[in-house]
């Protein structure tokens, strides 16, 4: 492509050449990229609707087992994974499940008893989602001990 600004003045007005505008085309591109990332954003939103839990209450019912209490708020009909822990003085883990929680209302109250196996002092949830797959702590018990199995729909980690 020749250079425009080498060419005489007479050609240039004769053709009206004149410099390619960058600006409008980079404004373009820039829109363009705008609008493609919100459309990923909104699909992904959809595929992938929010869920959020957070912890009511606790009771330490015995020395092997804690009701723990907490709300869920998440798309109605979407079988939700909860994942619940205790631990005793030490901040170990004494007590840990995967509780499976059907689809069916927006916003639920769940109380699971979890087994423990030994004294809890604290118990949380420490995330839920709509895959089995969350980035949740790993269950902490120390080696060589045996860890507590849950009643349905609760699951215990395997060691």
């Amino acid at each position: 492509m020749p250079n425009n600004s080498n060419l005489p003045e007479h050609i240039k007005l004769r053709y009206g050449v004149r410099r390619r505008r960058v600006i409008p085309v980079l404004v373009g591109i820039l829109i363009a990229g705008v609008v493609s990332g919100s459309l990923a954003y909104a699909a992904f939103r959809q595929q992938n609707p929010s869920v959020s839990a957070q912890l009511l209450t606790f009771e330490i019912v015995s020395p092997t087992q804690v009701n723990v209490t907490w709300e869920l708020a998440r798309g109605p009909e979407l079988t939700t994974y909860c994942v619940v822990r205790a631990q005793d003085i030490s901040r170990t883990d004494v007590g840990y499940a995967t509780v499976t929680v059907a689809g069916g209302s927006d916003y639920e109250q769940i109380t699971y008893p979890l087994t423990t196996n030994g004294q809890a002092v604290l118990a949380e949830v420490l995330g839920c989602s709509n895959s089995q797959n969350m980035r949740v702590p790993p269950a902490n018990f120390p080696p060589g001990v045996k860890i507590p199995e849950q009643v349905a729909p609760g699951v215990a980690p395997t060691s």
